[in-house]
């Protein structure tokens, strides 16, 4: 199985610490989008109206049964999988090469950056993680 997820804890039943983890999440976001499209690019303001827009009301607004994003971090995956008997197989490394070759491709991709942890492959933008990307097997 391939999993991404975003590399935050959208999940804690705090709400200061829910709220300062999507802050810090979405400003990164934010300043990737910034740099990455135009203004009045209209896949921007489609990212930005509906993806962003909703994600941060349910992250910041919704408690409980409402709340539908829940996103963790890898480390929280592992642990989950384990308990079902899935491992996480080794992503090659030319995974990792090809990533940061198709990143060049792009004006702002000096500014993607790109790391294994463990077995997962984090993208990010200028040092800050912001998804994961893993594979799982049952043994």
């Amino acid at each position: 199985m391939v999993m991404t997820e975003v590399e935050a804890n959208h999940n804690s039943k705090s709400f200061v610490k829910r709220f300062t983890e999507a802050l810090f999440y979405f400003s990164v976001f934010f300043d990737c989008v910034e740099e990455s499209m135009e203004g009045d690019d209209p896949n921007r303001r489609v990212l930005e109206s509906l993806f962003l827009r909703y994600g941060i009301r349910d992250i910041v607004a919704a408690d409980g049964e409402k709340r539908k994003i829940r996103s963790v971090k890898i480390e929280v995956w592992r642990a989950f999988f384990g308990r079902f008997g899935m491992v996480e197989e080794e992503l090659s490394m030319s995974s990792l090469y090809q990533a940061e070759l198709v990143a060049k491709k792009f004006s702002s991709g000096n500014s993607c950056t790109f790391h294994m942890d463990g077995s997962s492959l984090l993208t990010g933008w200028k040092g800050t993680p912001l998804s994961s990307l893993s594979v799982w097997k049952f043994l």
